[in-house]
């Protein structure tokens, strides 16, 4: 491989790391090795008298270490199956300069392609990509994969597959361009001349300047094109673009994940139940010990860093977003691309500039960053009174946690003519009591009914879900008198979940009566001793020692899954908060599948999947009649 690099300015020095695998000479100066570790090398070069541009030929193979990322990608790949190296890999010589422009030139094997940042085009068997926007880090990825492309405007947009559906790559394409025309239209115009939607050969859904790396089954996943898809475009702005100091905190994932998987929601009028789902994640896996401020978020790696990072973080730029206004807002993201373009900035910085370095805002906020915990409503003392021909409604709303925290809570209340009256409270101390004059007698009263505040959630409010119980202190109960195969498969799901779930403990259905009253338990297996389907049942959801039984809503039937056909998963809460969860299944192989799947599943409460193959047939999450926020008069 040849290099050259130039400089914006005639210099003498230059510092650069290099892969140990690749040797390296130069006639540009004198080259001296400095320091080395297990995959890089530290190299000096230093020329006679100040130069514009210096050349380094390199050849060899790159090695790797073996550490692996997300979805088991390895740190870097060069194989016959296909390569992918990026600055981690050290492919090229790393710098502690922001890199300007890049052009790079690469003859691949018959019948591969090879990709990286900018525009492509190919002479000689040569394919070659040149960018002239500033990069952190270059990307070369390559394999023999199958092209899709179309223009959108001045954009070029395409699909890399290795395993081609033509089907497939349309359905992308046709999204593509409607989505980068919605974020160029709210914060600028989109920055790069292509993106492109690759097929990793790793599970994977990892966003880079101007192309996507989407795992093959992943990106074969009905809901992605409306997912990950938006997300990882919008990393183009946030992310790509306007880049993250992560000693200052990671505040791009947070804002993506507001503005791409929120945004979907919302515009399908699912707003409120992305952010209960946002706010249970966030209670369920950080509030017990494991929170942290969002100064520190760096990047997921866990449930409760990922709660944190991106749950946490979204609900934080929706109350920004509440307290802007729509239009102040989307003025604050655009300041915040015009500004900060290719310039890597904290979390303090990126609220100043969508703030405008407001004074009273910046006080409300900046703790929000710096400290960890979210607040807990109550309320209490609702009273009412007869005011001429109306009512007077009195409560008292409270909060416990951060001192600090100023909460604007949304109040709705239900009257019982059907009418909706909303108002908005700010409680900026420990509890406020609200008096509030109504035309007539209401029927139900509801704090932050759309989940508009960011807090921990009372597990009472919550829908019965998994992860009520995959985040808290929750006891798995394995069935001791099952099969012996059956038995090993449960003890092994056991294990991996401890594993990723610090919390739980395990026991057998032999020692339920040690298990605290408040604790959470989780039932493992038809056979089960401890089974009582009393606690497991309601009207909607039945559970039975042999089938789930599903009542049938509007035109919907009643559907019934039995034991052997399915394997099913129930999860329901006491009045007091304490969630009881079951899964059944029969097969071992069954088993292992939804130790897996499960935690992917973790916003539902009621589940079936087929006990060959294990795929999922129904979900559901219900409601939940015990939340301490809701006060309803009786008739």
């Amino acid at each position: 491989m040849q290099d050259r690099i130039g400089f914006s300015r005639p210099r003498r020095e230059l510092l650069f790391r290099l892969n140990r695998g690749l040797a390296v000479e130069t006639g540009s100066g004198r080259l001296q090795r400095l320091d080395a570790d297990a995959q890089q090398v530290l190299y000096r070069l230093r020329a006679e008298r100040p130069v514009r541009d210096v050349v380094l030929r390199y050849h060899g193979r790159p090695v790797f270490s073996g550490r692996r990322g997300l979805g088991g990608m390895p740190q870097g790949d060069l194989s016959p199956g296909g390569v992918y190296l990026d600055d981690a890999s050290a492919w090229y010589p790393l710098t502690d300069q922001t890199i300007s422009g890049a052009r790079v030139d690469v003859r691949a094997p018959d019948g591969w392609q090879v990709l990286s940042q900018g525009r492509r085009s190919e002479s000689e068997g040569r394919q070659r990509w040149q960018s002239e926007q500033p990069a952190q880090a270059l990307y070369l990825v390559g394999g023999p994969y199958h092209r899709h492309a179309r223009r959108h405007g001045d954009i070029t947009l395409a699909v890399w597959l290795l395993h081609d559906d033509p089907a497939l790559a349309k359905r992308y394409l046709d999204l593509m361009g409607g989505y980068i025309d919605h974020y160029s239209a709210l914060i600028g115009p989109y920055p790069y001349a292509r993106f492109t939607v690759l097929e990793n050969r790793w599970p994977t859904g990892l966003g880079m300047p101007s192309f996507t790396l989407l795992g093959g089954q992943v990106m074969r996943l009905p809901f992605i094109p409306y997912t990950s898809l938006p997300h990882e475009i919008l990393h183009n702005w946030w992310g790509n673009g306007v880049w993250v100091d992560y000693r200052k905190g990671n505040w791009s994932e947070g804002l993506t994940a507001y503005l791409a998987d929120h945004w979907m929601k919302t515009r399908r009028g699912k707003g409120a139940e992305y952010r209960l789902r946002a706010l249970q994640r966030y209670s369920n896996y950080a509030a017990r010990g494991r929170d942290m401020p969002l100064l520190d978020f760096v990047s997921r790696h866990d449930e409760a860093s990922q709660s944190v990072g991106y749950s946490k973080s979204l609900m934080f730029f929706h109350m920004l977003r509440r307290a802007l206004g729509d239009a102040g807002f989307e003025a604050g993201l655009r300041r915040l691309w015009q500004r900060h373009r290719y310039q890597a900035i904290g979390f303090e910085q990126a609220l100043r500039v969508i703030t405008g370095d407001d004074p009273a805002l910046m006080r409300r906020f900046l703790p929000w960053l710096r400290r960890k915990g979210a607040p807990r409503l109550a309320l209490s003392e609702v009273r009412l009174q007869t005011a001429g021909k109306g009512v007077r409604l009195s409560f008292r709303l409270s909060r416990r946690g951060p001192e600090d925290a100023v909460l604007d809570v949304p109040v709705e209340i239900t009257l019982a003519d059907g009418s909706r009256r909303r108002e908005q409270v700010r409680l900026d101390a420990r509890a406020r009591q609200v008096r509030l004059r109504l035309p007539g007698p209401p029927a139900v009263l509801r704090i932050d009914p759309d989940y508009d505040v960011l807090r921990y959630l009372d597990p009472r409010e919550q829908p019965p879900a998994l992860s009520l119980l995959l985040g808290g202190h929750t006891w798995l109960v394995l069935p001791a008198q099952a099969p012996a195969e059956q038995r090993a498969a449960w003890q092994a799901l056991a294990e991996a979940w401890r594993q990723r779930y610090p919390d739980l403990k395990v026991t057998d259905d032999g020692h339920t009566a040690a298990i605290p009253p408040g604790d959470n338990r989780l039932i493992l297996g038809w056979d089960n001793r401890a089974l009582e389907t009393g606690p497991l049942s309601d009207e909607g959801f039945v559970l039975s020692a042999d089938r789930l039984r599903v009542a049938g809503e509007g035109k919907q039937e009643a559907r019934a899954f039995p034991r052997g056909r399915f394997a099913v998963v129930r999860v329901n809460t006491r009045p007091d908060g304490v969630a009881f969860g079951f899964i059944g299944a029969t097969t071992p192989q069954t088993i292992r599948a939804l130790a897996r799947k499960l935690p992917h599943y973790g916003a539902y409460g009621v589940l079936a999947f087929d006990e060959q193959g294990a795929q999922n047939r129904f979900k559901a999450t219900p409601a939940n009649p015990h939340s301490p926020l809701v006060y309803r008069w009786s008739r």
